[in-house]
């Protein structure tokens, strides 16, 4: 069996996987969920966003670098088969998920950045822009099923489990984790964690694809009015 990483190479991918992918879970979770209280409540958050100085700059250094990097050395790492540590705190099923929702939760990134961050080069789309982009998306139906909303479940569970479970082995390999019990209560945390996320994700999928709040209440005043078509409407021959 190959050698495992560098301790120093462990630390930074490990890091880079939580810190960053955590901000960048909960910034695009907090906006998204913006949209089930109206265009305008979206809208108004966007804008917050759209007027911090040096946004984008911030971005590339603290976000997107220390992602890339992470999803770089998380395929080596695949493609090698090399452990990144020595002594996996996970169960060897465990460990397979996590490397399988990486790869996965990677190209779900790629897809959702190239459709909506990065859909016009060197430009930042506004917040009207990328409602309208989500709406079109998660409502389109094709042989009479939202393959788009079903590919952005899936894609946001794999992300959510991926972090939840990064965030527990982070935690299960410092000294404090060592113990069976702080492992197990650690484990509940991480779990509730991903999971919550990843309910408010699929409720705000469901929303841009039929205008109806998954977790209940009225929805906004402007919601989409226009849900998923008919199959007989849609759907290609």
């Amino acid at each position: 069996m190959p050698a495992p990483a560098s301790t120093l190479l462990r630390r930074a991918f490990k890091l880079s996987g939580i810190l960053p992918l955590g901000a960048f879970l909960v910034v695009h979770l907090v906006t998204s969920l913006r949209a089930l209280a109206g265009q305008d409540a979206y809208l108004r958050t966007a804008r917050v966003f759209e007027n911090i100085p040096g946004l984008a700059v911030f971005e590339a250094l603290f976000v997107f670098a220390p992602l890339l990097f992470h999803a770089a050395v998380g395929l080596w790492l695949v493609v090698r088969g090399i452990p990144l540590d020595a002594r996996s705190p996970y169960p060897r099923a465990l460990r397979v998920g996590v490397r399988v929702t990486g790869v996965l939760a990677l190209a779900f990134l790629a897809m959702h950045l190239a459709e909506l961050r990065f859909r016009t080069p060197g430009a930042r789309p506004g917040g009207g822009v990328l409602l309208s982009l989500l709406d079109a998306d998660l409502s389109s139906v094709r042989y009479g099923l939202p393959w788009r909303a079903i590919a952005y479940l899936l894609g946001t569970g794999c992300v959510c489990f991926h972090f939840a479970a990064g965030l527990w082995g982070y935690f299960a390999a410092t000294p404090r984790g060592e113990a069976a019990r702080a492992r197990r209560r650690a484990a509940w945390w991480a779990g509730a964690v991903g999971a919550t996320m990843w309910i408010l994700f699929v409720d705000v999928a469901v929303y841009h694809a039929t205008g109806t709040r998954l977790l209940g209440g009225s929805p906004a005043p402007d919601a989409p009015t226009a849900p998923c078509p008919p199959p007989s409407a849609s759907a290609t021959p």
